[in-house]
């Protein structure tokens, strides 16, 4: 191996175990004193499965409101020709610039006008409004790489163009669908700002809610406030780990046309 790549291989171990230091001193503090004990007892104690399960539907959800609207939205802006397209297009990347902070007046206006606090699709709509922008530049890309030969053809077949859409560039973008799929999961999982604002009830919190209730209830208890760590992060290390491959396939995809 020529000393570049032996210093290539220094450098990225020296990342990886700068990266898992902060992870594995959460693993072992969340285990001192009563081990796995800690684990059960914040859920057992503290309702975790429910907000486990809150966190899963409102971020589902987002990713499914995303993938649906994301695809349609990025194949007319790619491949259909209509007035103000790309005014219409550039309206919508604009989203990207706008920090959550700034929208949260009007946005708690609309969920109160609409009833949607302490709702699921009072969480799941914004998160997917919010993801859009990035998933239709990653998807639009995606269909730009795409021959517009392939839509001329099944027009000639007799298809029509949302079925060209469904049946012949759909599933040309799998991997541009998954990468924006595990995106929109990773950013819906762990927002906490929108959380705390709108799920005021209970048993509608999501999990990112729940380690600041810890702080006050086990403020001297430190092992189970990592434990319950340990728990949120879970989902969204195996989730990552599971699809790296398709995750970077993907986004190759979508950065290329």
């Amino acid at each position: 191996m020529r000393g570049g790549g032996r210093l290539g291989l220094t450098v990225v171990a020296a990342v990886t175990v700068l990266w898992m230091l902060p992870l594995a001193r959460l693993v072992t503090v969340s285990l001192r004193d009563g081990g796995l004990d800690n684990y059960g007892e914040v859920v057992a104690q503290q309702g975790l499965g429910r907000y486990l399960l809150n966190s899963a539907v409102v971020t589902l959800g987002a990713v499914l409101l995303v993938l649906v609207l994301g695809s349609v939205a990025a194949f007319a802006f790619s491949k259909l020709r209509f007035p103000g397209r790309n005014a219409l297009y550039v309206l919508v990347l604009s989203g990207l610039m706008i920090p959550v902070a700034a929208i949260l007046v009007p946005l708690t206006q609309i969920e109160t006008t609409l009833g949607w606090q302490n709702t699921y699709q009072g969480l799941s709509v914004p998160y997917a409004a919010l993801a859009l922008p990035f998933a239709l530049v990653i998807l639009r890309n995606t269909y730009d790489g795409l021959p517009d030969e392939l839509l001329e053809a099944a027009v000639v077949d007799g298809a029509s163009t949302w079925k060209a859409f469904r049946r012949v560039y759909l599933p040309l973008t799998t991997p541009a669908l998954v990468m924006v799929g595990i995106w929109t999961f990773l950013n819906s999982w762990n927002e906490f700002l929108l959380a705390l604002m709108f799920m005021v009830s209970p048993e509608m919190r999501t999990v990112t809610v729940v380690p600041a209730s810890f702080q006050l209830e086990f403020f001297v208890d430190v092992p189970k406030i990592f434990a319950a760590l340990v728990l949120i992060q879970l989902p969204v290390v195996l989730l990552y780990a599971l699809m790296q491959r398709t995750f970077e396939r993907g986004l190759t995809a979508g950065a290329i046309k």
